[in-house]
């Protein structure tokens, strides 16, 4: 398989705190997951090796204020995972992606580089949805979207399915993906993935470039 580097983009879901990070609302369901699959490592392999050859963009959950007073109290914004969500338990606080608290911003390990493009106003599972992707995407002339991040089988694959129905050639960096257990990622990976795209490892997606 050969990926034409220039009409190539990665797209990194959520790379941030509140999943990747002890303390962090949501990490603790992932923790192991992170480790067993050695996730942060291959993406900043992935990042430091596809820098420069691919565009990359970085998709962070948008931060809410404090209290959440973007959502209607017991309206639909606040149910489902959101909801959940914002009744977790940080070591800074109570509720993910909460404004002012280390929750919303991207890990360390994954500091975006000059070039790479920060995409804002994600604030559903889809990346699509509400935010520019889809315009900053056709405007470099993207064909290939290399999907990779957090989590797989939600807003990774939530995005991957709006990609495909875009019209985008869809890639999913397995090892650079993870959910909260590995029979998540199983299902994703064998069942949803290669019906609108293909599964690549970080290495055979970086050998495939050209």
């Amino acid at each position: 398989m050969k990926i034409p580097k220039e009409k190539t983009a990665i797209v990194l879901i959520e790379p941030q705190n509140d999943f990747l990070t002890p303390g962090g609302t949501m990490y603790q369901y992932i923790a192991d997951q992170l480790k067993e699959r050695n996730v942060i490592s291959n993406l900043q392999k992935l990042l430091g090796e596809a820098r420069g050859k691919v565009k990359i963009f970085y998709v962070p959950f948008q931060a809410f204020q404090p209290g959440f007073p973007e959502l209607k109290k017991g309206g639909p914004g606040t149910e489902g995972l959101r909801g959940i969500e914002m009744d977790m338990k940080a070591d800074w606080g109570t509720g993910a992606w909460l404004a002012g608290t280390p929750g919303p911003e991207i890990i360390d390990q994954l500091t975006p580089k000059e070039g790479d493009i920060i995409v804002r106003g994600k604030l559903t599972l889809d990346a699509f949805h509400s935010t520019a992707i889809n315009y900053l995407l056709r405007a470099n002339e993207i064909e290939y979207v290399a999907f990779a991040g957090f989590h797989t089988n939600w807003c990774v694959e939530s995005s991957a399915r709006s990609a495909y129905d875009l019209g985008f050639r869809v890639l999913v960096i397995k090892d650079c993906t993870a959910t909260d257990t590995q029979r998540e990622q199983d299902y994703a990976e064998q069942v949803i993935f290669p019906r609108i795209g293909k599964v690549l490892t970080a290495d055979e997606f970086l050998a495939a470039l050209s």
